[in-house]
């Protein structure tokens, strides 16, 4: 494993509802589909703590108890519950020693990597366009594809959105 080899790692985001997450679902499927290792982290950005993945399990309960990390293995899963301020180059980082061939990253829209954009209204554009490294943007309604952007601009069913953003994350251009 190589610590220190790039990592091609890309930014979903759009607003709550806005489809980002069944359009990263679509996207996996096809990168399995074809042999890639994709990571992929999501940044809860509704307040509070996500829920638990064990939640009443013995991880939990030693996270509850104050354990800074806890893990449980079985079958090949890891799940893992760190508990510290985490910031996206150390999130990065883990994902690097994860070794995996990409990083789809949901949210931390204000980070500069790469982004492609989900938009469900033509209003929510004003704000996300002032966003930098946009490299595409995906509407969810065909009567938005319309969007100005400067960037390519795909439907949420359209098969050429995931080409173009696995693409991106093997290193190539669409």
């Amino acid at each position: 494993m190589a610590l220190d080899r790039p990592l091609p790692i890309l930014q979903i985001i759009g607003y709550q509802n806005s489809g980002k997450t069944t359009f990263i679902e679509r996207v996996l499927r096809e990168a399995a589909r074809q042999g890639l290792h994709a990571g992929c982290l999501k940044h809860h950005g509704h307040g509070g703590e996500p829920e638990a993945f064990t939640e009443g399990k013995d991880t939990d309960r030693y996270s509850e108890a104050g354990a800074a990390a806890s893990a449980v293995e079985g079958a090949g899963v890891l799940q893992l519950t760190a508990r510290r301020q985490w910031d996206l180059h150390q999130l990065i980082e883990l994902y690097r020693f994860l070794d995996v061939d990409c990083l789809l990253v949901e949210g931390f829209k204000k980070a500069s990597y790469p982004k492609v954009v989900i938009l469900k209204e033509t209003s929510e554009w004003r704000e996300l366009q002032q966003l930098d490294h946009i490299i595409a943007v995906i509407c969810r309604k065909k009567e938005h594809v319309t969007v100005q952007s400067g960037a390519p601009v795909f439907h949420a069913d359209d098969p050429a959105a995931i080409a173009f953003v696995l693409s991106q994350l093997k290193g190539g251009s669409a």
